[in-house]
């Protein structure tokens, strides 16, 4: 006795996938990091800001890898009813997420996040500063063969939480330096269908006037309109 035919069979699979582009591969893909203002930089070819587009180009191109986020429904069971029990969402979590950048000899990487850092405290009297001064947004995006951005999403609230150690070995006569950075942040949201979900960020902008018009705090469909203004695109053919 038999179930049936299968759905369909490996090669129409296959055949499927082509007919519609293909496979999406993980070493196609591009990252928009946006700071907070006031991170200034130095070794870069002027004292700027990393909020300039040409320093966000550059330390976005540098990142050698990084994950999509992750999110997990919170549950708990339920015991109101009678047989087997079931789970019911309590609410919701998200994990950090990690990556890896690529240093320059004048290790401009390693500095850029460490004056982000900086922003979240007070050097002189170790005092820690406001959430809305440390937080910026992680853009992280799928590309097709044609480069074109086929899925997207957007760490909202984000800041480095931690810049890993990096080892120093006379042997390693042939390799470069890594940097491994944790990005901490509040929630992400997928940039084509939650565009409008949820704005806390704007909110807090609106209410403190220190903030002011932020280029990290703009809607989503504001900062996409700036990702298709880019005058020169991030090649990950350059990687």
């Amino acid at each position: 006795m038999t179930l049936g035919k299968s759905f369909a069979s490996l090669g129409n699979l296959v055949s499927q996938y082509q007919s519609q582009g293909g496979f999406a591969k993980p070493s196609r893909y591009e990252i928009i990091i946006t700071p907070p203002p006031g991170v200034l930089l130095a070794g870069f070819d002027t004292s700027s800001t990393a909020n300039d587009p040409d320093i966000i180009r550059r330390t976005s191109l540098a990142c050698e890898s990084i994950s999509f986020p992750g999110r997990n429904i919170d549950t708990s069971p339920d015991t109101n009813i009678y047989g087997p029990v079931r789970e019911i969402a309590t609410g919701f979590s998200y994990a950090e997420v990690s990556a890896t950048f690529r240093c320059s000899s004048d290790m401009r990487e390693k500095r850029y996040f460490e004056a982000w850092q900086r922003l979240s405290y007070d050097n002189i009297t170790w005092s820690m500063q406001y959430y809305e001064n440390y937080i910026g947004a992680v853009q992280i995006f799928q590309l097709d063969e044609e480069d074109n951005i086929m899925y997207g999403v957007e760490l909202v609230e984000a800041f480095p939480k931690n810049i890993g150690a990096q080892t120093l070995d006379y042997s390693a006569t042939d390799q470069i330096h890594k940097l491994p950075v944790t990005f901490s942040y509040r929630w992400w949201k997928n940039i084509e269908d939650e565009p409008k979900v949820n704005e806390p960020v704007e909110e807090v902008s609106t209410s403190t006037t220190s903030r002011g018009n932020r280029p990290d705090i703009e809607s989503a469909s504001d900062r996409a309109q700036f990702i298709n203004s880019r005058s020169t695109r991030i090649n990950p053919a350059d990687r």
